[in-house]
Formats: structure tokens, C-alpha cells, sequence
């Protein structure tokens, strides 16, 4: 398999809170991607070929919700994108909404961002031929997002930050119960306040950073028998039974046939 040309930029410091990376990705010919589940939601902006998503043809402008199962992505030949991968907390500010309504959801991006701000950006990176140039029309056009008015109220909860940062720096061993005291959140208010900014339960959330771990250790050669209990699963039927969940495969079946070299937005 080729590797897929791509470009990853770190957002500036006023971005960082919302933004966990922008991956630039040029298709020269038509190849299928297998999506994981991920731990963000993500905005894409594409500038030229199209693509389907289990077999419909996807907007050029979309946004994706955190996902149940393993999705196939099939892209034509001279595709370039943008994605935009936010932090576990940060969707909500830029978009203006709750990220568990977009859960196991790929909707229009102008459904969320009106059409004319779109069209804008749009414009901006058909016009630009540099890429680093790209990646900052676009941290302009988020930080303008984040500073309107209808940003304010989805201001991220310190809480529900340190929640998120927990899992993911955990690679979701974290106990819910040890959560919500570091946070000083009943395990009641930290779920319902969680849900609305994150996408997903604290729960659902470690399983789902326990997955990427999983492929990162799996990348890195590791055995199943050892993935299982470095990953913290309870043993290795259990981790079968998780994995199986997520993509409906086996893991080796699975991770033997995907590259991850050639996945950029999988498991960072």
C-alpha cells in the first residue's frame, strides 16, 4: 500500500484548547480508508475530488461526531483535504453546539456553520497554494468561531477538561469513581456535563482511548497477550470482545489488514 501524502500542523497557543492538530492530505489516486473509532470529533474541508462514506457521497464540507463502529471512507483519485481534529472538549465552542448530538453522526458542515462562512474558507484555500498558509486561514477562520458571541456559553468547563485529559493521558485505565474526585464532580454531574462537551460518556471515552492504545502497541509489535495487559484489559478474551465491539473483527484480522501508516487521523 502507498503511504498517503499528508502534512500535520499544530495549532497556535490560542488555539490549543479546541484544536488538537490540522492534517493536510493529498489523494493522487483512489484508495479506501478504514476510519476507527477516534476520542475527537473532526471537520473536514475538501478542495478537490469527493468521497463516500459507506457507499454516499459526503459534502465538501462535513463534521463528524465521535462513532460506534469502524467506518469506510472511499476517496477518489486528486482528493485534498483539511481535517480538522478537535480536542475531546474543544468541539462545542467552535461549532456552538452539543457534541452528544452529533454522536454516531456525519453531517453537512452548514448545518452547524452558515453557509456563507463556509463558502469563505472555502475560497481562501482554493486561492492558497501554501500549505502552511492553509493551516492558518483556518485557525483564523476557528478563532473568529470561537470569539462570537454564541461561543460563550460553550466555553470549556475546566472540569470536564481535566476529565478528558485524564482519560486520554490514562489511555484509559482512569476509574470513573477516581475521576470524578480529581474533578470534585459527583460521577452523576461529571456523565451529564461530560456528554454535552465531549460527545460520549467517561466511560465510553476510555474504552475508546483504550482502543487507539491498543493500535499504537500493536504498531509498535507488540503481541496480543501483551497488548492485553499493558492496555489494562482484565485479559485477553476481554480485549477480543472490546476490540469486536468497535470494528465487528478480531484484532489481529483487523490490524493485519489496515495500515496505520497510512491513516493519519487514526489513534494519535
Amino acid at each position: 500500500m502507498d503511504r498517503l501524502p499528508y502534512f500535520t500542523h499544530q495549532p497556535s497557543p490560542p488555539l490549543r484548547r479546541y484544536v488538537r492538530e490540522m492534517i493536510w492530505v493529498n489523494t493522487d489516486h483512489p484508495r479506501t480508508q478504514f476510519l476507527l473509532p477516534e476520542t475527537t470529533l473532526t471537520m473536514v474541508l475538501r478542495q478537490s475530488g469527493h468521497a463516500s462514506l459507506d457507499n454516499q457521497i459526503l459534502p465538501h464540507a462535513i463534521v463528524s461526531g465521535l462513532q460506534q463502529q469502524t467506518r469506510i471512507v472511499d476517496h477518489a483519485a486528486h482528493s485534498t483535504l483539511l481535517i480538522v481534529r478537535f480536542t475531546e472538549a474543544g468541539a462545542p465552542t467552535v461549532l456552538h453546539d452539543r457534541a452528544d448530538l452529533l454522536y454516531n453522526r456525519t453531517l453537512p458542515l452548514d448545518n452547524l456553520i452558515p453557509r456563507q462562512q463556509i463558502a469563505e474558507i472555502q475560497n481562501l484555500l482554493a486561492d492558497t497554494r501554501d500549505i502552511h498558509q492553509r493551516f492558518l486561514a483556518v485557525e483564523r477562520f476557528l478563532l473568529r468561531r470561537i470569539q462570537q458571541p454564541a461561543a460563550i456559553s460553550r466555553v470549556i468547563s475546566p472540569q470536564i477538561e481535566t476529565a478528558a485529559r485524564i482519560i486520554r493521558d490514562s489511555e484509559g485505565r482512569s476509574s470513573i469513581a477516581a475521576i470524578a474526585h480529581r474533578t470534585g464532580m459527583s460521577q452523576s454531574a461529571l456523565e451529564r456535563h461530560f456528554r454535552a462537551a465531549v460527545g460520549v460518556s467517561p466511560k465510553t471515552l476510555c474504552r475508546l482511548a483504550r482502543l487507539q492504545h491498543l493500535c499504537r502497541l500493536w504498531d509498535a509489535g507488540m503481541s496480543l497477550t501483551e497488548i492485553a495487559h499493558e492496555a489494562g484489559y482484565f485479559d485477553q478474551p476481554h480485549m477480543v470482545r472490546d476490540f469486536r465491539h468497535f470494528t465487528g473483527h478480531a484484532p489481529e484480522e483487523f490490524l493485519r489488514t489496515v495500515s496505520p501508516r497510512n491513516l493519519p487521523t487514526f489513534y494519535k
